[in-house]
């Protein structure tokens, strides 16, 4: 049984070894559905999030108080427990993270409350206490997405110095230790997210500037012919999104307009080309990050109000 199943379950045990007369009160453990896990340390918003080796690493950021943050937080999602990874070697907030051959990449981002784009890209091996520099990105940009197929790294749009969404999209090939430019993305766009599944990256949603500027575009590009492909649109238009690759599906997660966040949990499935949606989750917000262990589906950390706004809600979709 995992521990943290185990610590609900731990008081009904302690009432009946009392020799209570009566017998204990059930109590009900859900065995599907979202769940509110242990939060995120220091709660912030504009996250990098990703999954590696049965650990969730939560990277980066923005406080409450405006501040940029360096920390990295990692979960392991078997005993419900938080500890401190190695730091960024600078704050960094609106970064996009990834995992690709047994290494973590923050790639991209925002310095400073100005929202200066960085071009660089930081790479952390675990057991390792420090974070290594590769090859910076071709353009600096923050508010990107990045995924990987196979040990290769996506970087793909963005928002440029003049505050521009912009259609970059490069790889990086570890081999080389190089990027190298691919087919720009049809729709320019930040705030978005992408996925990869079966050697296709989905790219979705984002803006184009403002919060009224929101997307529901879905863009597929297939990285073996290097062809992008425009399939059926998500239901909802949204930016300050995440996405994961979970039972065969894109979900798409969270998102905010001009007057609110979203808890919309949308699902593409890429068999039928049709979206679903799906049981949204508890804490509306943007800004957050999500990955998957071990069947189960996490969102972490973000915005509950359009805007500057933090939480540290840790929720977990059960299968």
């Amino acid at each position: 049984m995992a521990p943290w199943l185990a610590t609900r379950i731990a008081p009904v045990a302690a009432i009946a070894a009392l020799g209570c007369s009566s017998p204990p009160p059930k109590v009900e453990v859900p065995t599907t559905g979202w769940l509110s896990m242990a939060p995120l340390p220091l709660p912030r918003t504009e996250v990098g999030v990703a999954a590696l080796a049965g650990r969730i690493y939560v990277v980066g950021g923005l406080t409450l108080d405006r501040e940029v943050s360096a920390q990295v937080d990692v979960y392991d999602p078997t005993s419900d427990v938080w500890s401190a990874g190695p730091a960024l070697p600078e704050p960094l907030h609106h970064v996009a993270v990834t995992a690709a051959g047994g290494r973590l990449y923050a790639v991209g981002g925002h310095r400073g409350i100005s929202f200066q784009p960085v071009a660089s890209v930081y790479v952390l091996t675990p057991g390792e206490e420090v974070w290594r520099q590769a090859e910076p990105l071709p353009r600096a940009r923050g508010a990107l997405a990045a995924t990987a197929v196979g040990d290769v790294v996506y970087a793909i749009g963005g928002r440029a110095s003049d505050e521009t969404a912009v259609r970059n999209v490069e790889r990086y090939d570890p081999d080389l230790g190089r990027w190298e430019p691919m087919p720009p993305l049809p729709t320019p766009r930040e705030h978005l997210t992408a996925s990869a599944l079966g050697g296709i990256v989905y790219v979705a949603g984002g803006r184009v500037g403002s919060l009224a500027s929101n997307l529901s575009v879905l863009e597929a590009f297939d990285t073996r012919s290097l062809r992008w492909e425009t399939l059926p649109s998500m239901p909802t238009p949204r930016g300050g999104i995440a996405s994961v690759v979970y039972a065969g599906r894109i979900h798409v997660l969270g998102g905010e307009s001009t007057v609110a966040t979203f808890d919309a949990n949308e699902a593409y499935n890429p068999e039928s080309r049709r979206w679903l949606s799906m049981e949204p989750f508890p804490t509306a917000r943007h800004g957050l990050g999500a990955a998957v262990v071990d069947g189960r589906l996490f969102v972490i950390g973000g915005g509950p109000e359009p805007g500057l706004s933090v939480t540290g809600a840790n929720e977990v979709l059960l299968p």
